[in-house]
Formats: structure tokens, sequence, C-alpha cells
């Protein structure tokens, strides 16, 4: 088990959050593998504590989370698999309208 502390997940850029067996992260891994991002995921048994993980996005969101995964891009706190397709759909509308502004 990893001793990793959240000054060093707050390093990370572009982080996914997953455990073993988990179809939403493979699902969001899979997106990112996609637009072809960059990202390190660390494994929650293997390379971190569940408490870490819960405490580290307390302290980045102020929200409290117990599932995966946890996506981090951009140092930008996502969220999991459904935010972020959100997160992508809301990129892709703002693109089509280029520079269109109200």
């Amino acid at each position: 088990m990893s001793d990793m502390t959240i000054e060093q997940l707050a390093g990370y850029q572009n982080l996914v959050i997953t455990q073993p067996c988990c179809p939403f992260c493979v699902k969001a891994k899979a997106i990112l593998d996609d637009r072809d991002t960059e990202y390190t995921t660390l494994v929650l048994g293997a390379d971190l504590e569940k408490t870490t993980m819960v405490e580290f996005i307390e302290q980045k969101t102020g929200q409290t989370v117990r599932t995966v995964p946890q996506i981090i891009l951009d140092g930008q706190y996502i969220g999991g698999h459904d935010d972020l397709v959100a997160f992508i759909e809301r990129q892709v509308d703002s693109e089509a309208f280029g520079d269109f502004e109200l």
C-alpha cells in the first residue's frame, strides 16, 4: 500500500483515480484515451488509500466523494464518469459557437 500524501496528489495535472473491476473507470479512461489525453492512473488499495482520496477531494472542492473514478484535468476537478461526459459536451458546444459573444 502506498503512503501517498495529499500534497503529492495535488502535483498531478491529469489524474484518474480508479479501482479494479470498475466499469465507469474503464469507460472514463477510454474517453480520455480517445481524445489522446495523457493522464496518470492511481488505483485505490494499491497506489492510494481511499481515505486519502476522500480528504484530497474534500480539500480541493469541499465535496465528500466515496466513488470512483475521480478525475482531474489540467489541475481542475472534473468529478466522475458522468461529469467527464458533461464536461466534454460543454467543450464541444462552446467550440461550435467559435467567437460568438452575447
